[in-house]
């Protein structure tokens, strides 16, 4: 080991994924002190936020990747002195894990952190442009709203944003950053702008308010809330654990909108910011007190095809479990079983997967790159949702959810139909994502299968449809199906 650790001496490692659960196990098993994992953005057992909460004398070893500089820069922001920061030059972390079990020393390759020229920079620019967009700020005519994104414009953005666009076409601007998405349902709109454009930063710096609906961590956004008033619509009520933005002292957003009263006053004040909380609902989950005709199919497949669907293969049940965010996502599907049991009971199986997960599916049943809903090869009642698409105007047509720790369970209480949770490896997620954020109690609406084969009793059962449990969760959260979109127009303009 080259460098002055003393194995004694406690470690925390950074970040709390994968990769850093790999380094900590590797360094555990060659007799280092390991106390837990630091990370800037997660909170659970097991996972410290700050130098405070860590151990007298500790010392952070940061896994190397893309994420190493951003890392060390949160770690030192919560209290950490660079000299307690060291990084493992390994990037083939899984393949160290290896080394170390058939007994060669796993990493010999620890280095004091050192920040790199390139981040000072980048640190001095994020200076000068904070102290510019303040000035400018500060002497130009404040007009207009933003609706914000990086990397994908989800759903509730572009729902929101559509229905401010039809009542007041010349204010909202849709803005994005490093945006991957296939934008092609907007290619009308002339209010669709790249952020690093002068004409977007423009808009920017004269907006009243900037709409959001997730947690972005570079420094664009946490320079841009600093200086517009942010209305965080996030995208669900969850059962799982979240970082948010609590951590954060400097943070307090205009207002924090979910569908839940319940879940402003026990659940979202211990993770989020805000001044105040608001239980407007979800734009996505109008679709579940419309008529098919009446649902906004803005990035979703057309309802043409899925009343295609329907006529042909039959009634839809919508599979859409979460991501695993610890690597292991092979999903214990039966395609044989499934294909067969819908056949037989004239059901149509909408897969709905991550966008990662849905690439390495559809290159494992040799599917083409496509947008569109794709059948199965050899299993005709079995359709592959593209992943990057809006499923809630079929989901709102769906007989059935099934899906595991999804927040999309909690919408669809709203359809006051059957959800079955296919939780076959429960022991796992808990161990891997730490304590969950409420109880089981006030999450499951139904039935929990282990198997392919529960699951496909319970479909068939109707004991599955426990009717009694959704009204349960749907009034303890307080969940209402009044239109959300015009209530977030109405706060975001006031």
């Amino acid at each position: 080991m080259q460098s002055n650790i003393n194995t004694s001496q406690p470690v925390y490692v950074a970040p709390a994924n994968p990769a850093g659960r790999a380094l900590a196990s590797a360094l555990t098993a060659e007799g280092y002190n390991v106390c837990g994992l630091a990370d800037n953005l997660k909170q659970a057992d097991g996972i410290i936020n700050s130098h405070a909460q860590s151990k007298p004398d500790a010392i952070v070893i940061i896994c190397n990747g893309p994420y190493t500089h951003n890392v060390a820069k949160g770690l030192m922001a919560r209290g950490f002195a660079p000299h307690q920061l060291y990084t493992s030059l390994r990037e083939d972390v899984d393949t160290t894990v290896q080394t170390q079990s058939s007994g060669a020393s796993a990493h010999s390759d620890i280095r004091p952190y050192k920040t790199p020229i390139s981040e000072k920079f980048k640190s001095f620019r994020f200076r000068i442009l904070s102290f510019t967009i303040k000035v400018l700020r500060s002497i130009v005519p404040q007009r207009g709203y933003v609706y914000y994104a990086e990397q994908f414009f989800d759903t509730n953005m572009l729902l929101a944003y559509r229905q401010h666009r039809r009542q007041y076409p010349d204010e909202p601007w849709l803005i994005g950053r490093n945006i991957k998405q296939d934008l092609t349902m907007l290619d009308a709109d002339n209010h669709l702008l790249r952020l690093f454009s002068l004409y977007g930063l423009w808009k920017m710096v004269r907006a009243k308010k900037m709409v959001v609906d997730h947690e972005f961590t570079g420094n664009t956004f946490t320079l841009l809330r600093k200086f517009i008033p942010v209305v965080q619509l996030w995208h669900g009520l969850p059962y799982k654990a979240l970082s948010g933005n609590i951590h954060y002292p400097d943070i307090c957003d205009d207002a924090f909108i979910s569908s839940s009263s319940w879940f402003n006053e026990h659940i979202f004040p211990t993770i989020f910011r805000a001044k105040r909380y608001l239980d407007f609902g979800y734009p996505r989950n109008d679709v579940f007190s419309q008529s098919p005709q009446a649902r906004d199919w803005i990035n979703a497949e057309p309802l043409s095809t899925l009343t295609h669907i329907q006529n042909t293969t039959g009634s839809i049940i919508v599979y859409a479990p979460t991501y695993r965010d610890w690597g292991d996502n092979d999903y214990p599907l039966d395609l044989d079983k499934i294909n067969a049991w819908c056949e037989n009971n004239k059901r149509a199986f909408i897969l709905k997967f991550h966008p990662f997960i849905s690439r390495q599916f559809g290159d494992a049943m040799a599917l083409p790159d496509s947008e569109n809903v794709q059948t199965l090869p050899s299993h005709p009642h079995i359709y592959l949702y593209p992943s990057g698409k809006n499923i809630y105007p079929w989901l709102a047509d769906a007989e059935t959810l099934i899906t595991d720790y999804s927040s999309i369970a909690y919408d669809f209480l709203l359809a006051d139909k059957p959800i079955i949770y296919f939780q076959y490896d429960k022991q796992d997620y808990l161990k891997l994502r730490g304590n969950t954020l409420v109880s089981d109690n006030d999450f499951i609406a139904g039935e929990v299968a282990l198997t392919i084969d529960e699951l496909l009793r319970l479909l068939t059962d109707s004991a599955a449809a426990n009717t009694e449990l959704v009204s349960a969760l749907r009034d303890k959260f307080l969940l209402g199906n009044k239109p959300a979109c015009p209530l977030i127009l109405e706060e975001v303009r006031s």
